[in-house]
Parts: structure tokens; C-alpha cells; sequence
């Protein structure tokens, strides 16, 4: 594993950072993190709902053999600082930040960053949503195929 490409900040998007990319970045990639499923699982004031009732927002779960993809931002060393202080005010509303391997194929790997629900933040009522699970994800050109 690498810290990151010519000293290069990563980040993970599994949510909204997929299509809302709303920094400067140098290089996006397709890429997955192991060990975690997405889910609906986050209560949220800020993104969804309103104070008292809470809309549901995408987060990460710990899940041995699981498979998310995302997508992945490679930061300017430079602009890193301001792009982090961004993103931390972006997914201020119950998120922290999460240091772990991205995947880019099994053969080529970063450390990188990605935000996930406080304890605080999940829902302890009932579960809504089921993700698509692979325990095995693989990239193949420019698509995933999971199996």
C-alpha cells in the first residue's frame, strides 16, 4: 500500500461525493473499500429532515467481507487543507473522518480518507434499506463487475 500518488491526498466517495464532487481534484478513480457495506442508516438534520425528525442518509457499516464502491479523489498536497476543512463542514452533521485502504484493483492501493456516521448519528429503530452485497469486487476496464 501507498500513502497516496507523488504525495497526494485520497479521498472516498461513496455517497453523494460520487456525483458531487464539489472541490478541486487532480485525478477521479473508480475504487472500492473493503470490509464496509453503504446503507441508509444515518439520521440527519442538515442534509434531510427537519429538528425532531430526522431524513436518512447514506453511511458505512462495518461488515467483514463486504465490498463498497466509490469513487476516488486524488487532493493536491497544497490545496489538501482547504479541500479537508471543506469536506469537514460538508459532512459536519454526524460524520467523522476514517483513515483505510482504497482499492483501486487488488493490486493497486491508498491510503485514503472517507467520512462515516457517528454512533450518535445511526438510527437504532428499524433498518430500511438493503445494500447489494459482494464479498468479491473486482474492476475491469472502466467497469465493476461484483460477484
Amino acid at each position: 500500500m501507498k500513502p497516496g500518488c507523488h504525495g497526494s491526498v485520497w479521498v472516498f466517495g461513496y455517497g453523494s461525493l460520487i456525483w458531487r464532487a464539489d472541490f478541486p481534484y487532480l485525478e477521479q478513480r473508480p475504487a472500492y473499500i473493503r470490509d464496509w457495506s453503504r446503507r441508509f442508516w444515518q439520521g440527519s438534520f442538515d442534509h434531510r429532515g427537519v429538528p425532531g425528525a430526522p431524513g436518512r442518509v447514506v453511511t458505512l457499516i462495518e461488515d467483514m467481507d463486504a465490498c463498497c464502491a466509490g469513487m476516488a479523489y486524488r487532493i493536491d498536497p497544497e490545496l489538501a487543507p482547504a479541500v479537508m476543512q471543506g469536506l469537514d463542514h460538508r459532512e459536519q452533521g454526524g460524520y467523522v473522518q476514517l483513515r483505510l485502504p482504497i482499492y483501486f484493483n487488488p493490486d493497486d492501493t491508498v491510503i485514503g480518507t472517507t467520512y462515516y456516521a457517528s454512533h450518535e448519528s445511526l438510527f437504532s429503530g428499524r433498518r430500511l434499506s438493503h445494500p447489494h452485497r459482494s464479498t468479491n469486487c473486482r474492476l475491469r476496464g472502466s467497469q465493476w463487475t461484483q460477484h
